[in-house]
This record gives C-alpha cells, sequence and structure tokens, in this order.
C-alpha cells in the first residue's frame, strides 16, 4: 500500500441523527487543528498534531456505492493534513476482506475506518487494533451488537429505512397498476450483509403492516443478484419468465434497482411493475430520469466518510470517543431528481 495525502471537495453535514454530542462542534473542532495556534495553544491543546497522520479507511467492498465516501474521507483527510488510503477489493471476498483489515492494523496508522458487514467475522481485526491502540470507527455497516466493541457508528438506521422503502414501492405499484395483490420481489447484491438483510426486513414490515391496514395481499421474497450487471439482469429474468404476471414490484436492498432497469428497458417492460431501491449510484440516478427507477432510498455517502473522519479525528486527538450518526433514509424520486443529481455529481 502506498500512501496519498487527498484532497475533495468540502461538505455541509446535517446534525439529524446524532446521539451523544454536537457534530458541528466536533468537525470545528477537529478541524481547527489544522489552523495556526500560539505557542501556548500548541502547548496545552495538541493542535496541528494530527499533520502528518496515518488513516486507512478499509472496506468490503470498492463497488460504485463508495467513491463519494472516499471523497468525504479524503477530503477531511487533506483538512487535516492526513496521509490517507482508501482501500477494499473490486469484488467482494470474506477471507481478502479480514486480511486487508489485519494488514492496515500491521501497519501502524494513527486510525482506522472500517465496514463490518457481520456481527462476528471482523472483530478479530478491531480488537487487535484496539489493542495496540490505534482508534477505530466504523461507517457504512456496523452489524449486531457493535456497541459491545466500544466503537462509534456513521451510517444508516437500516430496519426503518427498510420501512420507508416499503412504503415507497407499495406507493408506486398503486401508481402503476393498481394490484392489491403480487410478489414484491427483494433485491440483494449480496447475502449474509447485515445491512440488506435488516433493510429487507423493514420491506417485509411495511408490506405486512400496509395488507393488514388495506386489506391486500402482497407477499414478498428475497433474489440475490450479485454486483455484475450481466448475471444480475440474467437472475431478474429469470424469476421474471417463471411467473410473469406474479411479480407486482422489485424492492432493491441496494442498487439492484438499477439492474432491473436494464432489463425492463431491453424487453419494453417499464411501467408494468413498480422499481426501486436504495443508493444515488449514476445509473439509478439515470433511471428514476428517465421513469424506469420509481424510487431510491439515499444514506449520505458523503457523511459516511466525512463524518467518520471527524469523528475519528476527535479520538485521534484530544481523545474524545466516537458516537453515531444516522446518516438518513432520503428518498429520492421525480419530485427532486435534478437537485439531488447535481449534489451528487459534485462528489461523484
Amino acid at each position: 500500500m502506498s500512501d496519498t495525502t487527498s484532497t475533495g471537495p468540502s461538505g455541509r453535514i446535517s446534525r439529524r441523527g446524532i446521539l451523544g454530542g454536537g457534530l458541528t462542534v466536533v468537525a470545528a473542532g477537529a478541524l481547527s487543528a489544522c489552523q495556526p495556534h500560539s505557542s501556548s495553544a500548541q502547548a496545552g491543546d495538541g493542535g496541528g498534531s494530527q499533520k502528518g497522520k496515518k488513516v486507512i479507511f478499509v472496506v468490503h467492498e470498492k463497488n460504485s456505492f463508495f467513491p463519494p465516501v472516499q471523497k468525504g474521507f479524503e477530503a477531511f483527510g487533506s483538512a487535516m493534513g492526513w496521509r490517507t488510503q482508501f482501500i477494499g477489493p473490486a469484488t467482494f471476498d470474506q477471507l481478502t476482506v479480514v486480511n486487508m483489515m489485519q494488514n492496515a492494523v500491521n501497519a501502524k496508522p494513527n486510525g482506522l475506518i472500517l465496514t463490518r458487514i457481520d456481527d462476528k467475522s471482523y472483530d478479530g481485526v478491531i480488537k487487535s487494533a484496539q489493542a495496540a491502540d490505534i482508534p477505530v470507527i466504523l461507517s457504512n455497516v456496523a452489524s449486531k451488537d457493535y456497541q459491545k466493541l466500544g466503537v462509534g457508528f456513521v451510517g444508516q438506521d437500516f430496519v426503518p429505512a427498510g420501512v420507508t422503502a416499503g412504503n415507497q414501492i407499495l406507493k408506486h405499484i398503486t401508481k402503476h397498476t393498481g394490484r392489491t395483490s403480487g410478489a414484491i420481489v427483494i433485491g440483494k447484491i449480496q447475502a449474509g450483509n447485515s445491512a440488506l438483510e435488516q433493510r429487507g426486513d423493514g420491506i417485509r414490515q411495511a408490506v405486512s403492516e400496509y395488507n393488514d391496514t388495506h386489506g391486500t395481499k402482497f407477499t414478498t421474497e428475497v433474489l440475490i443478484v450479485g454486483t455484475d450487471e450481466a448475471g444480475a439482469v440474467s437472475k431478474i429474468d429469470g424469476r421474471y419468465r417463471r411467473d410473469p404476471h406474479s411479480v407486482a414490484g422489485w424492492a432493491g436492498t441496494a442498487f439492484e434497482c438499477q439492474f432491473v432497469a436494464t432489463w425492463a428497458k431491453s424487453k419494453n417492460l417499464v411501467g408494468k411493475f413498480a422499481n426501486g431501491g436504495f443508493d444515488m449510484t449514476a445509473p439509478v440516478l439515470a433511471g428514476i430520469k428517465d421513469g424506469s427507477i420509481d424510487y431510491t432510498i439515499g444514506q449520505n455517502p458523503w457523511a459516511q466518510g466525512w463524518v467518520a473522519a471527524a469523528l475519528l479525528a476527535q479520538q485521534i486527538d484530544p481523545g474524545y470517543p466516537s458516537f453515531t450518526y444516522d446518516t438518513g433514509a432520503e428518498v429520492v424520486d421525480s419530485s427532486n431528481i435534478a437537485a439531488v443529481s447535481a449534489r451528487e455529481a459534485k462528489v461523484a
């Protein structure tokens, strides 16, 4: 791994979802370390001491979701004078991820940001970092009982976000077809990822509550599609061909909706069912613009880099513990796609 000091655009962060402190104060305090201080201030508070610090961010897969996360991380790191690295495998492999994280610990950085996509596989790495007095914070995915590890987390509250997504898919099924029954296919790019599992739980919860309230008979099922478009389209097409009339909607737990959109456009099926998901990748935003995707649920990826770095900075110096920051569940649809697209273009 080679060290790089990277730059990126600055961003504004919402205070929504902060638990245990004020992020505005945290960020201001952390960034102040980059400003000139008097000699007495330097002696008393460690001002400027983070310049040259080495900070590594390791993700479970460097897919199309993560560029804004990386840019947010690098923007904060540049302001602090950090040497930053943002790494992860091109495609998910559990052993590879664990090895990359442990290698990051062995490199003896001043701080680590990690994704924890299940509740056991990465805990040995986290504990080894803590034993070496390396501050750690989780970003994007934390998984069950992360609090027991004594680490903070910057990311979405996944079950409520799934409920939001479930309500959206039901809304658009009514809009497109008026159906009162049928299958809602819950797409997943990856099996076992706790974020996707919890979003799926939230979608099922929303569907169950809707059925109880409206007397409808929607069902849910899971389809693992992967991140390769050709493979995903093949799996989507296979499910549809088995029983075309049964599908009322496709509710992705990540960016699976872009694969549904590619397939639906090729088969002239846009509008025959609802289609939506999560994340704000370029194909997802393009699909909302052309009507092949009805909605997506955002989770502020910029904050998952920038805010995570800010919280890590306060752990490094002066030593405040991190807390949990909910990056929200922003609904993006035809009503706000222009503004969201302009914003996301700045961090793509």
